[in-house]
Formats: structure tokens, C-alpha cells, sequence
């Protein structure tokens, strides 16, 4: 029986990812999802709740890897703090931009959301942290949640749909922000 629920769940969220991806944040249904995946109705809604919970446990199910990576580089002793940020913002930026559809469908549910990740205030207190180390004196907590808004799927939907800029040009971007964040004379704020 407990094989069967862990395949139930496994083929419920990656359903759900694949129909995000293929029909975008609105366009699928507690219904589409059952039966793509095979599974009764109920059993979506037992397991998940609502629709809002099922894209947040999608999004908990493929953050995983970016997670892991954002914890790597917090211990990351061989690597120089700044590139830690850099790297932290980049590859939170691939991450996003892979996954979407499904970023923004996990920000229309979720008022916390902050980059395709369910736990929020642990990437930001993971950036908080990293941009510590390379600007002691500096707001790192206000950075932090400067940077993160710059790869919220709304942000990069409307530069890269409504502006027209290609990924490659709003990547360099954005990383080029995170290395004048960090290279910047910054004032602490209110100052």
C-alpha cells in the first residue's frame, strides 16, 4: 500500500510540473492533473488539498536541487564570498527561468513566494548571509531582498515577454547588478 501512494505522489507532481510547463500556470485543473496521472480525483485532493497545494508541493519537489546548491555555497570555504553571491544569484536565476510556468504559478498562490522557492525567508537568509561576508557595514538584508525581486517570474516575465529581451541579455543583467551590489560603496540605510 505504501508503494502505491509514494508512485501515486511521484506521478501526481511530475503530472502537474509537465502540465504547468506545457499549458502555463492557469491552464490545468485538478481534473487534468487525475487523469493525466492516472489517479482519481479524490486522491489529488486527499493528498494535496487544493490546487494551491499541489503547485506549492511541485515546487518544493523541484526546487530540491537548487536548494541543495544554495546550501553548498554558504560552506563554500573555496570559493570567494563574492563569487558565492554571484553564483547563488545566477543559479537561482537558471532555476527560475527553467521552471517558469511553474515559478510564476507558485507566486499567483503563494504571498511569500521569492524565487521558486517554498521556504522564503531561508533564501533570503541564505542571501542575507552570503552578502554579509562581502559587505559587513552594508544593509544585507535589504539587498538581498533587492536581488531576489529581480528573478521573481513577474519581473523576468515582463522583461523577457513584454520588453523583449532575450534570457542571455536579463541574465547578464542581473548578474551584473549582483557584482555592483557588491562592489558598490553602499550606506547603510536611512542614512
Amino acid at each position: 500500500m505504501r508503494r502505491d501512494a509514494e508512485r501515486n505522489r511521484a506521478a501526481i507532481l511530475a503530472t502537474a510540473a509537465r502540465l504547468i510547463a506545457e499549458r502555463g500556470p492557469d491552464g490545468f485543473s485538478m481534473d487534468d492533473v487525475a487523469t493525466a496521472a492516472g489517479v482519481g480525483k479524490g486522491t489529488v485532493f486527499r493528498r494535496f488539498g487544493d490546487r494551491d497545494g499541489l503547485v506549492r508541493a511541485v515546487v518544493d519537489e523541484t526546487s530540491a536541487s537548487w536548494r541543495a546548491r544554495a546550501e553548498e555555497l554558504l560552506v563554500a570555504g573555496d570559493v570567494p564570498p563574492d563569487e558565492r553571491v554571484i553564483t547563488f544569484v545566477a543559479t537561482l536565476f537558471d532555476h527560475v527561468v527553467a521552471a517558469l510556468p511553474l515559478v510564476s504559478a507558485f507566486e499567483r498562490v503563494s504571498t511569500r513566494s521569492i524565487a521558486c522557492d517554498a521556504d522564503a525567508a531561508l533564501t533570503h537568509q541564505r542571501l542575507v548571509a552570503l552578502i554579509s561576508r562581502v559587505k559587513p557595514g552594508a544593509d544585507a538584508e535589504y539587498l538581498a531582498h533587492a536581488l531576489l525581486a529581480q528573478v521573481r517570474a513577474d519581473t523576468l516575465r515582463h522583461l523577457i515577454d513584454r520588453c523583449g529581451l532575450d534570457v542571455a541579455r536579463v541574465r547578464a543583467g542581473v548578474i551584473s547588478l549582483a557584482r555592483g551590489v557588491l562592489a558598490g560603496d553602499l550606506a547603510p540605510a536611512g542614512s
